[in-house]
């Protein structure tokens, strides 16, 4: 893979990223259940990893640090607290869709970095990444048809 290429897409999932850490973390004050609270405090955190990963990679591939992260991190902190104002069925909607696009990204950029030799650890991160998207994916999905469950239920 080219350097160019590869630059620019490590500064696409770091602004990626930024906007995932952003978007949760904002969430976590309003947030009254604490299961779910901790849930967002774990994801932060995961989140955290893979742009601290990233941004190394970055340096090592004389990327600098990508200068679209600010206006991500912008972007992800109004985000969440637009989310305010959404009821958690919203909220764990939108976490179903980012997640999807997240998982739809380094599903693509795995490939690309699949068959370089030289990427063969980061190609390994990137799949460690996405499997941690997925995670979250699916843990909005488990507990956004638990609260539908709940919901159609008889009273």
């Amino acid at each position: 893979m080219e350097r160019d290429k590869l630059v620019y897409k490590l500064k696409e999932f770091q602004a990626l990223e930024a906007y995932q850490v952003d978007l949760f973390q904002s969430q976590i004050k309003s947030l009254e259940d604490p299961h779910i609270k901790h849930a967002f405090e774990r994801f932060t955190v995961r989140e955290q990893e893979h742009e601290v990963f990233i941004k190394d990679q970055l340096y090592s591939f004389n990327g600098g640090t990508g200068i679209v992260g600010p206006a991500f991190k912008f972007a992800g902190m109004v985000t969440g607290k637009a989310l305010d104002l959404l009821s958690l069925k919203d909220r764990l909607k939108l976490g179903i869709a980012v997640e999807q696009k997240a998982v739809q990204m380094y599903h693509e950029f795995i490939e690309m970095t699949r068959h370089d030799p030289q990427l063969k650890e980061l190609n390994k991160y990137l799949s460690y990444f996405m499997i941690d998207e997925e995670l979250h994916q699916f843990w909005f999905k488990e507990h956004l048809a638990r609260i539908e469950n709940i919901e159609a239920q008889p009273h």
